[in-house]
C-alpha cells in the first residue's frame, strides 16, 4: 500500500522511541518522513510531496505544552525534547558517511526539536521570572535549556540548515507567472543567503538566526538577521499575512533612518533584515535591576533621574525618527508612524553608537489572543487598544512611552497600570507628564501636554516637554539625581524639618517657571504664584510664632539673652521695661514673668507652633484643589471650600498660639479646642473632595486613578483621620471648656497631655511618618482633578 505520509500522532510516537542510530532504528522514521531509501534518487514530484508533508507536520505541533500533552498522551513535550536532544547530539558523533546517508532525516528531526524548544522558550519567557542576562550575544542563555549547546549546535549543522532552507523557501504565489519569480524580492534575497547560519536568540514567536550575504557590497558581505516564525504559528492567516507584508509595510531602505532596522525582504514565515550588534533593552534593564530599590510589596523606593533622562531621550529620538519616516513616506501602505509593539524586547541598544533601534514593528498577535497563550509581562507595555485588536491605534505608542519611562526611572516594570507612588512623592511634575501618556483611553492621552483629542502630535515636542518637566523636578529637589523614599529609621531625619523643605522648593520652582516664559500655558504648573505665596506665608508665620513663644518663655524664666534689637526698641519707646506695643495687648491678669502660671500655655503653644506648620507643609503646600476648574458645578464649590480650609490651616493655628502668648494664656484650652475643630474640618473637607474627584474620575473612565480604593496609597489613612480627629476635637473641646470654667483643676496634667499628643501623635506619627503617604492621595487627586476638568 502506498505511504500517504505520516500523521502527527504517528510521528510523535516514532520520535519518542528514537534511541539508536542504525539503519534498522531509523527505517520506520524514514518511511514516515517519505525519505527515499539509500541510493534511490528523489524525483521532483516526490520532493514536493515530502516538503508539503513536512510543513503540515510542523504546522500541526500544538502551541503550548498542555495542548501537546493532551493530544499526544503521557510523556509530554518535555520528554520528547529530552529524547530528541540526546539523539541529535549523539547523531553528530556518528561517521561522516552515516550522517550523509541520513542527512534528510537528521535535518527534519533537528528542525522539529528547534521548533519544540522555541515553543517551550516562548511560554517560559511569558510566565517565568527573567534572570539577569549572561555574557555573550543575546545573553547567551535561555530559560528552558542550554541554548548554546543545543540550538547553537543544531543550526550550524548543514543538514539542519538545508532543511530550514527547504521548508522556508518562498513558494510561488497563486496566479503569479514563473517569469516574475526572478524579480520577486523575497526569492531574490532568499537566494542571496549563504548557508553558514548561526543561532542568535529566541523570540516570542520565532527563532532569530544570524548570517552573511552571499554577495559582497563595496568589498564587504553585509550581515543579516533572519527571523524565522516558528512553523506552528504559520497556520494563523493573520500572522502569516502580516509577516509576508512586513517588508512592504516597514521597509526603510531609502529613508536614511538611524533608528529603524533596514528590512531586506519578508515571506509568510520569515523576515530578513540588517543585523544590529547589540543587546535588547530588556536585557540591559534586567542587568541594571537593583533588588534593594524596592519595598516589601514591590513598590519602587528609588527614582533615578539620570537614567530616566538618558533612556527617555534615546526612546523619544527613535519615535521621532519613526514619525519622520512615516510622514515622508509616499508609497501606499508604508509606515504609519506607529510601532504598536513597543516593549524592551523590541528595542536593540546598538553597540556602535548606543542608539535605540526599533525592531518587530506591528501588532504582536499574542496580545490580541489571535495566538493562544499567556501574553507575559511585556504585554503591560502595550496599549489597551492594541491588545483589544482595535483598528485605530494612532496613539498606541504614547502609552508604551509612558510605561517605558516608568521603567527607566524605577528600574522595574510596573504592572498596575498607574504611576508608581514615588513619582507622586518626589517628582510630581513627571507624574503629571506620565499620566498624560498612559490613560487607557487614547483620546485622553496628551490632553494636558498635547492638542486634546486631535490625532496629530509631535515626539520632538514631547521630548522638549519631557526634558522641561525633568529639569523642573531636579530644580525642585535641589539638583538631586537620585530620589528615594526613606522608610523606617531612615525617615527620622525628615522629622527635624518642620517645614519639610517646601518653601524652598516652591521658590525654586517659581524662579524656574519665570525663565520658561515661552512655554505653553497649558503645560505650566497651575496656580504656581498662588502656591508660592502661601508657602512663604506659612514659613513666615511659623518663624514668627516660634520666635515669639520662645522669647516669652525666656521672659517667664527671667533670662536675658542680650537682644540688642529689643533694647534699641525699648530705648526709642522712652526706656520702658518689657516690649513696646505688644505688651500693651496683655490682659490685666497676665503677668510677666510668671512661669508657673504661664507654663501650660507656653507648652501647648510651642507644640502647636511646631505641629501645625508641619501639618500644612506636609499635606497641603504646593497643592490646590482648584485644578478642577470653575465649571464643575458642585465639585467646584467643594474645591473652593477645601481650598479655603487648607489655606486657613497655614495661618489660623499659629494665630491661636499668638493669641494665648501675647494676649491671654488662660485661653489655651479653648484655643486648643478651636485648633482641633479646624483640623477635623480640614480633614473632613479634604476627604470629601478626594472622594468626589475619585468618583468623578471613575465615572469618566480615567484609568490613571486606580479602580480600587485600597490601591490608592494613603487613602485609607486619610479616611481614618476624620473620625480620630473628630474624637480628639470633641475630647479637647469638652475638657478645655471645663478647664476654662474652673470645673477641672489638673491644668498641668491636661497641658502635658495636649503637648505630648501634638508632638508625638500629630508631628511624629501623623505628619512625619504617615503624612507623606496621605500626600500621595492629595497629589493624585489634584492631578486627576486637572484631567477631569479637561475631559469635559
Amino acid at each position: 500500500m502506498e505511504n500517504r505520509g505520516p500523521t502527527p500522532d504517528l510521528l510523535v510516537a516514532a520520535l519518542r522511541e528514537l534511541r539508536g542510530h542504525s539503519d534498522r532504528d531509523l527505517a520506520r522514521l524514514r518511511e514516515l518522513l517519505l525519505l527515499p531509501a539509500d541510493g534511490t534518487p528523489e524525483t521532483a514530484r516526490a520532493r514536493t510531496r515530502r516538503l508539503a508533508s513536512w510543513r503540515l507536520l510542523l504546522q500541526d505541533v500544538p502551541l503550548d505544552e498542555r495542548s501537546f500533552d493532551d493530544r499526544f498522551g503521557p510523556g509530554g513535550r518535555q520528554d520528547t525534547i529530552t529524547v530528541l536532544t540526546a539523539w541529535c547530539l549523539g547523531h553528530r558523533e556518528r561517521s561522516e558517511r552515516h550522517r550523509a546517508s541520513h542527512a534528510g532525516l537528521f535535518g527534519f528531526v533537528g528542525l522539529y526539536l528547534l521548533t519544540l524548544l522555541g515553543l517551550a522558550e516562548s511560554e517560559a519567557q511569558r510566565s517565568l521570572p527573567q534572570p539577569p542576562p549572561g555574557p555573550g550575544p543575546g545573553g547567551g542563555r535561555a530559560l528552558t535549556h542550554d541554548c548554546g549547546a543545543v540550538c547553537g549546535v543544531l543550526v550550524t549543522e548543514a543538514a539542519v540548515a538545508d532543511t530550514i532552507a527547504e521548508i522556508h523557501h518562498p513558494r510561488p504565489r497563486p496566479g503569479r507567472r514563473r517569469a516574475d519569480a526572478a524579480t520577486d524580492p523575497a526569492e531574490r534575497e532568499w537566494g542571496a543567503i549563504r548557508g553558514d547560519l548561526a543561532f542568535h536568540r529566541h523570540g516570542s514567536t520565532s527563532l532569530i538566526l544570524r548570517g552573511t550575504a552571499a554577495g559582497a557590497v563595496h568589498g564587504t558581505r553585509p550581515e543579516f538577521a533572519l527571523k524565522l516564525i516558528l512553523y506552528p504559528f504559520t497556520r494563523i492567516p493573520t500572522l502569516t499575512r502580516a509577516t509576508r507584508e512586513y517588508a512592504e509595510t516597514y521597509g526603510t531602505a531609502d529613508t536614511g533612518s538611524r533608528h529603524l532596522v533596514r528590512v531586506w525582504a519578508s515571506f509568510d514565515s520569515w523576515i530578513l533584515m540588517d543585523f544590529i550588534e547589540g543587546r535588547t533593552l530588556a536585557e540591559l534593564l534586567r542587568e541594571d535591576d537593583d533588588p534593594d530599590a524596592s519595598g516589601a510589596a514591590g513598590q519602587a523606593l528609588r527614582l533615578r533621574l539620570d537614567r530616566l533622562r538618558e533612556n527617555g531621550v534615546l526612546l523619544l529620538d527613535a519615535l521621532a525618527d519613526l514619525q519622520r519616516v512615516a510622514r515622508e513616506a509616499t508609497a501606499q501602505g508604508r509606515l504609519t508612524g506607529v510601532h504598536a509593539d513597543l516593549s524592551p524586547s523590541n528595542i536593540i541598544v546598538s553597540d556602535t553608537d548606543g542608539a535605540f533601534r526599533l525592531v518587530d514593528l506591528g501588532r504582536n498577535y499574542l496580545y490580541t489572543h489571535t495566538i493562544t497563550g499567556t501574553p507575559g509581562t511585556e504585554s503591560f507595555y502595550i496599549a489597551p487598544e492594541v491588545r483589544a485588536g482595535d483598528s485605530e491605534i494612532a496613539r498606541a505608542d504614547l502609552y508604551s512611552l509612558g510605561r517605558l519611562l516608568i521603567t527607566f526611572g524605577t528600574g522595574r516594570a510596573d504592572t498596575d497600570g498607574v504611576v508608581p507612588d514615588i513619582f507622586y512623592m518626589r517628582a510630581v511634575q513627571l507624574a503629571r507628564f506620565i499620566e498624560d501618556l498612559i490613560d487607557a483611553d487614547p483620546a485622553r492621552r496628551l490632553i494636558v501636554f498635547g492638542t486634546g483629542t486631535e490625532p496629530s502630535f509631535s515626539y520632538a515636542e514631547l521630548k522638549t516637554a519631557f526634558l522641561t518637566e525633568l529639569e523642573t523636578v531636579r530644580t525642585a529637589e535641589n539638583g538631586e539625581s537620585e530620589l528615594r523614599i526613606e522608610t523606617g529609621w531612615r525617615a527620622l531625619p525628615g522629622l527635624l524639618r518642620p517645614l519639610s523643605g517646601d518653601p524652598g522648593r516652591e521658590w525654586r520652582l517659581w524662579r524656574m517657571h519665570r525663565q520658561q516664559s515661552a512655554r505653553p500655558d497649558a503645560h505650566r504648573r497651575p496656580f504656581g504664584h498662588w502656591l508660592l505665596l502661601w508657602a512663604m506665608v506659612s514659613a513666615l508665620i511659623w518663624a514668627v510664632t516660634n520666635a515669639i513663644v520662645i522669647t516669652w518663655l525666656l521672659r517667664d524664666l527671667g533670662l536675658d539673652w542680650g537682644n540688642k534689637l529689643v533694647e534699641l526698641v525699648q530705648h526709642v519707646d522712652g526706656g520702658t521695661d518689657g516690649l513696646p506695643i505688644v505688651d500693651s495687648w496683655r490682659h490685666d491678669d497676665y503677668r510677666l514673668p510668671d512661669w508657673r502660671a504661664n507654663l501650660p500655655a507656653r507648652m501647648v503653644g510651642l507644640s502647636y507652633a511646631i505641629a501645625a506648620p508641619k501639618y500644612y507643609q506636609t499635606l497641603f503646600s504646593g497643592l490646590t484643589p482648584l485644578t478642577i476648574g470653575w465649571r464643575a458645578g458642585g465639585l467646584t464649590r467643594l474645591a473652593l471650600a477645601t481650598e479655603a480650609v487648607m489655606r486657613v490651616m497655614a495661618v489660623v493655628p499659629c494665630m491661636l498660639v499668638l493669641a494665648i502668648t501675647l494676649v491671654e494664656p488662660r485661653w489655651w484650652p479653648l484655643n486648643s479646642a478651636i485648633g482641633q475643630c479646624l483640623t477635623w474640618l480640614a480633614n473632613f473637607l479634604v476627604l470629601a473632595y478626594v472622594r468626589a474627584v475619585i468618583t468623578r474620575s471613575r465615572r469618566l473612565g480615567l484609568s490613571t486613578v486606580p479602580g480600587d480604593d485600597g490601591k490608592i496609597t494613603g487613602f485609607a489613612a486619610l479616611t481614618q483621620w476624620v473620625p480620630t480627629s473628630l474624637f480628639y476635637a470633641t475630647a479637647v473641646l469638652t475638657i478645655g471648656t471645663f478647664l476654662y470654667l474652673g470645673i477641672l483643676h489638673d491644668v498641668y496634667v491636661y497641658a502635658l497631655a495636649v503637648t505630648s499628643t501634638n508632638l508625638f501623635l500629630f508631628y511624629v506619627i501623623k505628619c512625619g511618618i504617615g503624612g507623606p503617604t496621605v500626600r500621595v492621595t492629595m497629589v493624585r487627586t489634584c492631578l486627576a482633578a486637572e484631567r477631569v476638568a479637561r475631559c469635559r
